[in-house]
């Protein structure tokens, strides 16, 4: 399956308000929202051609579930640099 290089990009651009929130959420001892978005992105990022962010998702999600910050950190990390490499292709 194609993706065109608008919807790649649209995704990757929805990945840097998810980056913001999950902060957010750490910054407040949160662990729901890394578990949701970690969750949604398991199952989205092979869709649009992503699979390390499917990976992060799950790292994501598991961090979210042990209450494991810095799990939670280090996962955060790879995807602004995941999103970061991405949009620079697209571009």
């Amino acid at each position: 399956m194609y993706i065109l290089s608008e919807h790649k990009l649209k995704y990757l651009n929805r990945r840097i308000i998810d980056i913001e929130e999950l902060k957010n959420s750490l910054s407040q001892n949160d662990f729901d929202l890394p578990k949701i978005i970690g969750h949604r992105l398991k199952g989205n990022g092979v869709t649009f051609g992503y699979p390390l962010i499917s990976e992060i998702g799950i790292a994501l999600e598991m961090g979210a579930i042990a209450k494991d910050k810095l799990k939670i950190l280090e996962s955060i990390d790879l995807l602004i640099q995941v999103v970061d490499e991405g949009l620079k292709l697209l571009h």
